[in-house]
């Protein structure tokens, strides 16, 4: 009887360590995937953006978040424990648009979320001269 409760313990142990193990592994998934889409988005959503863009919220593209969406959508699809939950487009002053998406990762433990933020800078003036992306760092 000794023994078949241990083994009962050994293995409701190693159930739990499992759980917690996989459970991690899929958060740091959520983060990366959170990361690559919004820096997938960012780079979709500056190649929208004309090359006389006055910095403003207010003249981005009206698809730009449709177009942010839909690129971390399609950049989360292969992975089916991760569902981005939202996004975000914003121009600041500086001529940089910033991207954040919100994701959930499904994990044995239940749902994790993770916030991936991006900055990307169309090419400069510079750049179209030369015929070369030049984007400054933001």
């Amino acid at each position: 009887m000794d023994s078949s409760i241990s083994i009962l313990r050994l293995f409701s142990a190693l159930a739990v360590f499992m759980a917690l193990v996989i459970s991690l592994f899929a958060g740091q998934v959520g983060a990366a995937a959170a990361q690559g889409a919004a820096d997938a988005a960012a780079v979709a959503v500056t190649d929208l953006v004309p090359p006389n863009w006055d910095c403003t919220q207010a003249s981005l593209p009206a698809d730009a978040a449709a177009t942010a969406a839909r690129t971390a959508v399609e950049r989360t699809a292969q992975l089916a424990a991760v569902q981005p939950t939202a996004v975000e487009v914003r121009a600041e002053a500086t001529c940089s648009i910033i991207v954040s998406v919100r994701v959930a990762s499904q994990g044995w433990l239940g749902s994790r979320s993770a916030l991936g933020v991006a900055c990307r800078r169309p090419p400069s003036a510079e750049g179209t001269a030369l015929r070369a992306p030049v984007a400054p760092p933001c």
